[in-house]
């Protein structure tokens, strides 16, 4: 896709960039849109390039935000900010337009806050359908959840502590005092990451397992978010206990396609004659390492620790005793007749 989102007063830029710069520079904004904040050092990690390089892409992206209502704070902290103006996007060129419209149709995709939060950055820019589609599970209460975003964005941003009811699979309801500081979405589903009074410690909480009413309980001096919090990954974000590192062999069968995708930062790969593969990765909860495995049905199995595959065995039994059950066979029968 020939788009550039360089700003035209700095036509030098425009001939150095490489397609693997400018979707750089669209990952770095989308992250800005997304967590309102950049950490500049993870940013380099992740991305394999000098801070040097990190500030000639922020010098592009302040550029745009020149045109588009928008301003990136000094680093402070290593962190850079996004600063929305008050009005919506001015102006929006053809150059930029098939990209607004990209940004609009990832917005559509993944639903809920992160779509607001893309149209409250894009105003009216958004385009119509395009050469990317997007499938990814969208929350099935948009409206709910939205609301609950902007609840504990606006008490993030103004350090405003909350009190609300909380159910959780283990515990049930349970009233819990935090400080809120980010949200984190993952297939389709947003996770406030908060400091838990009474227990004295960093926690998730699904935005769809608080209830109403919210309730606002003074304000607080801001912490400092544990990096294990803040990492980037798909997988081992869960927070319930001690870390450690899960090996999953998966079949030759899915091999290319499970390690194609970076389901962290850290993970390690192994591959092996037959086709087969290792992947290491790092959890928390032995129960989320279980799951995730478990995806991949018969083609990918747990090899070590001996701990988790053994609770990875002992939840593939407790499936199977559930597909035996006298319900099932009467499904079964009612089916057949």
């Amino acid at each position: 896709m020939a788009v550039s989102v360089f700003s035209p007063r700095e036509p030098g830029l425009r001939k150095k960039a490489s397609g693997d710069r400018f979707a750089r520079v669209l990952r770095i904004l989308l992250m800005l849109l997304t967590d309102g904040t950049l950490d500049c050092e993870r940013c380099c990690s992740r991305f394999e390039f000098s801070l040097r390089e990190l500030q000639r892409d922020l010098s592009v992206l302040r550029s745009l935000g020149a045109e588009f209502g928008f301003s990136l704070s000094h680093a402070r902290g290593g962190r850079i900010t996004l600063l929305r103006s008050a009005g919506r996007v001015a102006k929006i060129g053809s150059a930029q337009a098939e990209t607004a419209a990209m940004l609009a149709r990832i917005g559509r995709a993944l639903g809920g806050p992160i779509e607001s939060e893309v149209r409250s950055a894009l105003g009216d820019a958004a385009g119509g359908p395009g050469f990317l589609d997007l499938r990814e599970p969208r929350p099935s209460a948009d409206a709910q959840v939205s609301a609950m975003f902007t609840v504990v964005k606006d008490a993030a941003a103004t350090s405003a502590r909350l009190e609300f009811s909380y159910t959780s699979a283990r515990s049930g309801p349970t009233q819990r005092r935090v400080e809120p500081y980010l949200v984190v979405a993952r297939s389709g589903r947003y996770y406030l990451v908060a400091y838990d009074l009474a227990r004295k410690d960093w926690r998730n909480f699904a935005l769809d397992a608080i209830a109403e009413p919210i309730r606002r309980d003074g304000t607080f001096a801001p912490r400092r978010v544990p990096e294990r919090f803040r990492r980037e990954g798909a997988v081992g974000w869960i927070r319930s206990g001690e870390p450690v590192e899960v090996t999953v062999r998966v079949a030759a069968t899915i091999a290319a396609a499970v390690t194609a995708r970076e389901w962290q930062p850290e993970q390690r790969i192994e591959r092996f004659a037959d086709g087969s593969a290792a992947i290491v990765l790092r959890f928390d909860d032995p129960g989320e390492a279980v799951r995730w495995a478990l995806q991949f049905g018969t083609e990918a199995v747990i090899v070590a620790p001996p701990g988790v595959a053994s609770m990875a065995r002992d939840t593939v039994e407790a499936i199977a005793k559930n597909y035996a059950t006298d319900l099932c066979r009467d499904e079964r029968v009612e089916s057949r007749g």
